[in-house]
């Protein structure tokens, strides 16, 4: 019988918390085991699944199945996901989106004046091997060099294609309205007063939040 445990890239062994959620385990032997399908939904397809992997664990067949966790009031929880503990900060992530709308363009220009940088300098490499009688060190000091730039140019190459793919698929003038105007409700949100319904000697002197 075939079962799986759930580590991270620390070598950290993984069982299922009291909320159902992936805690760590002490060692391997406090960890949960799981099915093929068990592990791959509880890891999920998020930014956070690459973080984890999956261990084979070999099972003998007269070993008795254990259940993987003993909270039935928790059997609703699928997934556990990156926005769970609440924490979000979603200001700074709307802030993230707005520059980078605004900047797009200035970054595509750059990333095309890095290129003609990097080209300039591998055409001044190709002739100096072509122009001069070199030794193998120098030989192989300038083809160190030459593979440093075509390597350099390679980079920019494909962020230059990856923008291109972000601006052509929803990077257009309309998400930049849409997230600046995101961004300027959230933070109006800042600024809502709770207006009392019937105790207001409740709330005399006191910070008033909207609820």
């Amino acid at each position: 019988m075939k079962m799986y445990n759930i580590v991270d890239q620390r070598g950290n062994y993984y069982k299922i918390g009291e909320k159902g959620n992936l805690v760590v385990a002490k060692d391997s032997d406090d960890a949960n085991l799981f099915s093929l399908r068990e592990a791959n939904d509880r890891i999920g397809g998020g930014r956070k699944a690459r973080f984890y992997s999956i261990l084979e664990v070999e099972i003998p067949d007269d070993v008795e199945d254990e259940p993987v966790y003993a909270a039935p009031e928790y059997d609703e929880i699928k997934k556990p996901t990156m926005y769970d503990d609440l924490q979000n900060d979603w200001e700074a992530t709307l802030s993230k989106l707005c520059y980078m709308s605004s900047h797009i363009q200035e970054y595509q220009d750059n990333l095309n004046t890095m290129l003609s940088d990097v080209d300039k300098e591998i055409c001044d490499l190709l002739h100096y091997l072509e122009l001069n009688d070199l030794d193998d060190s120098e030989m192989l000091k300038a083809s160190k060099m030459l593979q440093d730039r075509r390597r350099r140019r390679r980079e920019i190459k494909d962020e230059m294609e990856k923008t291109a793919v972000i601006r052509s698929t929803f990077l257009d003038r309309e998400f930049g309205i849409k997230v600046h105007q995101g961004l300027e409700q959230i933070e109006h949100m800042k600024g809502r007063i709770y207006t009392p319904r019937r105790l207001s000697d409740l709330f005399d002197g006191q910070m008033r939040r909207a609820v």
